[in-house]
């Protein structure tokens, strides 16, 4: 006899899933879960070339590990928050994407970029009346140059950054092979 959907709520028991403590573990769990299954979804994407709303999910999902990393590997990982950090950032600050996010995606999708590399992209601890500012300029999706990706700033406000562990950059020469350069020890390998 098949049991009513009534009989099956009632025996019902929630599962106690238990709780994780973060840890190298923990980061290098998400790091590795991120990093396969978007391989995958690249891999799935170049499949999928003949159905618009199959690109579209799949770049949905790319989105959505890409940001599970940079917020659980990065942004909430205590003594990182984010790659760089406004130096003397006197107010409450935003976690921000100097490539945005979604130009990070397409430019894994067209393999300009690799996964690590995505998942590793320039992310910056920014006070938030001038990630307001960049917003409002127009800046806020965009970018006029990903190699120098301060320069996107230029014009918009003035700032001053170093990288989370206390290294001072020029935001007018700092280049993104700079940045992967200096953090090629928060790789997940």
């Amino acid at each position: 006899m098949v049991e009513s959907l009534q009989e099956s709520l009632n025996k019902f028991c929630v599962p106690d899933y238990g709780k994780t403590h973060r840890s190298p573990e923990t980061y290098w769990t998400v790091a590795r879960y991120c990093s396969e299954n978007l391989v995958e979804l690249v891999t799935d994407y170049d499949r999928a070339s003949g159905n618009p709303q199959m690109l579209r999910e799949i770049r949905n999902d790319i989105d959505y590990y890409l940001r599970r990393y940079h917020e659980y590997c990065i942004q909430q990982r205590d003594g990182i928050q984010a790659h760089y950090h406004e130096v003397d950032a006197e107010e409450q600050c935003d976690f921000e994407h100097l490539i945005p996010a979604s130009r990070i995606r397409d430019l894994l999708l067209a393999n300009v970029i690799t996964v690590e590399q995505a998942l590793n992209a320039p992310t910056v601890r920014l006070s938030r009346s001038k990630h307001v500012a960049l917003r409002s300029s127009g800046w806020g999706s965009r970018t006029p140059n990903m190699w120098q990706p301060f320069l996107r700033y230029t014009g918009v406000f003035e700032a001053r950054y170093q990288t989370y562990d206390g290294t001072v950059i020029d935001p007018v020469t700092w280049t993104l092979e700079d940045h992967y350069r200096h953090f090629q020890h928060l790789t997940i390998e």
